[in-house]
C-alpha cells in the first residue's frame, strides 16, 4: 500500500476504520449545498467548515475523509481550467484538479470540470467539459488531474 499523504489508498479502509473516523469526527459530511450556491459548508466533527467562492458551485461531495468542490466552469478560450479543488476534512487545501490537456486536439479546447459524483464502489468522477465534448475520469490527487479519463456518453 502507498504511504504517500495524496494517494487516496494510503487511508486505511473497511468497516473498523470507518467506524473510527466516524468516532473521532474525521469524516467530513455537506450540509445545505445546492448546486450554484456561492458557499459551500461542511461539518467536521462539531465544527463547521464553511468555504466561499467568487462564483456558482458547480459540485460539492464528500469522500474518504475529504471533499471535492467543482467552481464555475468559465468556457472562454486560454483561461484557467483547473477550477475543482480537493480540500482535507479540516479546510486545508490539499489539492488543485487540472482536467488533462490531451483529450482532445487543440488545449483551449479543455474549458475544465463541469461536475463531479460518486460512482457505484463510492469513488469520485470528474467530468471534463471540453469544446467536443466531455470525458470522466478519478482523481489523482498525488498527479493533481484526473486518470482512467474515459468518453463521456
Amino acid at each position: 500500500m502507498s504511504r504517500h499523504p495524496q494517494d487516496p489508498s494510503a487511508r486505511a479502509t473497511g468497516p473498523k476504520a470507518a467506524d473510527a473516523r466516524a468516532r473521532h469526527g474525521q469524516d467530513p459530511v455537506v450540509t445545505g449545498w445546492s448546486h450554484g450556491d456561492r458557499v459551500v459548508r461542511w461539518t467536521h466533527g462539531v465544527r463547521v467548515v464553511q468555504k466561499d467562492f467568487a462564483g456558482p458551485t458547480q459540485a460539492a461531495l464528500a469522500w474518504n475523509g475529504r471533499v471535492i468542490v467543482v467552481e464555475a466552469l468559465d468556457d472562454t478560450p486560454y483561461t484557467p481550467t483547473d477550477n475543482a479543488v480537493v480540500y482535507e476534512a479540516d479546510g486545508t487545501e490539499l489539492v488543485r484538479l487540472a482536467p488533462p490537456r490531451d483529450l482532445v486536439a487543440e488545449p483551449s479546447w479543455v474549458f475544465g470540470f463541469f461536475t463531479a459524483h460518486l460512482d457505484a464502489q463510492g469513488r469520485p468522477v470528474l467530468v471534463v467539459a471540453t469544446q467536443v465534448g466531455d470525458f470522466w475520469g478519478h482523481p489523482d490527487l498525488a498527479a493533481g488531474t484526473v486518470v482512467d479519463v474515459q468518453e463521456w456518453r
